[in-house]
């Protein structure tokens, strides 16, 4: 069967989807969930898992997950909810607003509010990561794309393109140097981990990493700083980041790399990629089917029949801290036809051309 060709023609490019940062919206479809379980974090609700509905954004943390509803725009979340984690407002769960794009982080969320842009965020306010600044939050300004740390939150801001960050700033990692916040330069994308925060420059698009310097987590290599290439997408997990270089489409991963979370397979080219504790996933281009590496300890690195190739592929995925989630492609409607109705409909095309 073609199956899986036809779905990679139809299916939509995903962009930068990483762990504890922003997902925009794909091509609708089911989300799927593998690895850690413990608190239901890999478990989607029916409302998104094809049951009752699906998801066109995801997003996973540290153990909670959230999703936008296909249709409705929803934000649904599930998971562990302490705090609220997992418990979205009535500004973007559908009562009285809806979203375009969302975040997790440890034990936070954070969603674009459709319509005016306006960042809200919701969950643990230990160190005022769910607190966004008036900049972004609607009071002098709104955002066009948001990440969500373990401890600190940054949004890309409408208009200007600068980075804003706020919550913990240890290490610095809410502190965005002048290349991407506005003095020099502004920003495309953006991507958090665990006090480290990575951005790709709007003009440039050199990939620029603030906050911990452990492992040479803050480093990108010059395979996409600039020196040597560039990135069209960026992910960023605990102390490690994966890119993918412009032009090439190659995964290329910096960082703590005890477990294998920065060594992709070789010859790796991807359309989108997410950045886990110790793991990363990538989905594959071309072929569209999710690839991942590093420690595999709940299987989080063995993605299922239905995105990894043998039964179906993925348009999104996002890493939590031992988990995976993915939106699976959609069926396309000709692959749902059978045999015998196709042969019908060529034959009956012939009739009418005269043949």
């Amino acid at each position: 069967m073609s199956v899986g060709v036809l779905r990679v023609a139809v299916r939509g490019v995903a962009f930068a989807v990483a762990w504890f940062a922003a997902s925009g919206a794909h091509s609708a479809g089911p989300v799927v969930g593998w690895g850690s379980n413990s608190l239901g974090e890999s478990t989607p609700p029916a409302s998104v898992d094809g049951t009752e509905g699906t998801a066109i954004a995801i997003a996973a943390g540290e153990n909670h997950s959230c999703a936008i509803q296909a249709g409705s725009r929803k934000v649904v979340c599930w998971g562990y909810d302490i705090d609220g984690r997992a418990t979205p407002p009535s500004s973007v769960d559908g009562t009285n607003g809806t979203a375009t794009a969302i975040a997790v982080g440890g034990a936070h969320s954070c969603a674009i509010q459709s319509g005016t842009r306006n960042v809200v965020c919701w969950g643990n306010d230990a160190y005022g990561q769910p607190s966004p600044p008036p900049s972004v939050n609607g009071t002098t300004g709104s955002s066009t794309a948001i990440a969500a740390g373990t401890h600190h939150s940054c949004a890309i801001q409408s208009n200007t393109g600068n980075v804003v960050c706020w919550g913990a700033d240890v290490l610095g990692a809410a502190t965005p140097p002048p290349s991407v916040n506005g003095f020099a330069g502004s920003a495309s994308g953006i991507a958090l981990g665990y006090n480290l925060s990575c951005a790709i420059r709007r003009n440039f698009r050199n990939v620029v990493c603030w906050g911990a310097t452990a492992f040479d987590a803050s480093t990108p290599p010059k395979s996409v700083n600039g020196t040597d290439g560039t990135a069209t997408a960026i992910a960023t997990g605990g102390y490690h980041s994966c890119a993918i270089q412009a032009g090439t489409s190659k995964v290329v991963c910096w960082g703590q790399s005890s477990f294998g979370a920065t060594t992709p397979p070789p010859l790796l080219k991807a359309i989108a990629i997410a950045a886990g504790s110790n793991h990363s996933c990538a989905i594959q281009a071309d072929a569209g089917n999710v690839v991942c590496w590093g420690l595999g300890d709940n299987q989080q690195t063995t993605p299922p029949p239905s995105v990894n190739g043998m039964e179906g592929t993925a348009t999104a995925i996002a890493t939590g801290s031992y988990y995976t989630l993915a939106i699976a492609a959609p069926e396309p409607a000709v692959a749902l036809m059978s045999a015998a109705s196709l042969g019908s409909l060529l034959a009956l095309t012939r009739l009418k051309r005269g043949g």
